[in-house]
């Protein structure tokens, strides 16, 4: 399974947090609750975009992000802090596009052009407009 694409996994075992899929390797992610759908059964192959939480844990959503991995959009800027820019990217979780990635200062509000990118030092998906 890779980050910031989507993926055909199949349902494995159902939990109270939700449905656990797996990969052809036998790896495991959580489709949390309030993206598993009513039809959903054992075995079934479902299309999910996979990605990190807020806490840093691989995930996976049935929401369609507006940028996948190598893909450039113009997205919008939601808040500036010291870590860099969040920008909206149609997940529950903002992406972050570090200072380092940024060519010049963002301003909040505004939209710029961006890719998604993967760091494999840290395992994490992140913005850039490199």
């Amino acid at each position: 399974m890779q980050l910031g694409i989507v993926n055909k996994l199949k349902i494995n075992r159902f939990t109270p947090p939700g449905a656990f899929l797996e990969d052809v390797d036998g790896n495991e992610v959580l489709l949390p609750n309030k993206y598993v759908e009513e039809h959903f059964q054992l075995e079934d192959e479902v299309d999910v975009f996979v990605f990190k939480d807020s806490e840093n844990r691989i995930v996976a959503t049935t929401e369609v992000p507006h940028l996948y991995l190598g893909d450039f959009r113009y997205l919008n800027v939601i808040h500036v802090n010291p870590y860099g820019a969040f920008v909206d990217w149609g997940l529950d979780k903002d992406l972050l596009v570090p200072f380092s990635e940024q060519l010049h200062r963002l301003e909040q509000d505004e939209k710029y052009l961006f890719s998604l990118q993967y760091d494999n030092a840290t395992d994490r998906l992140y913005g850039t407009m490199r």
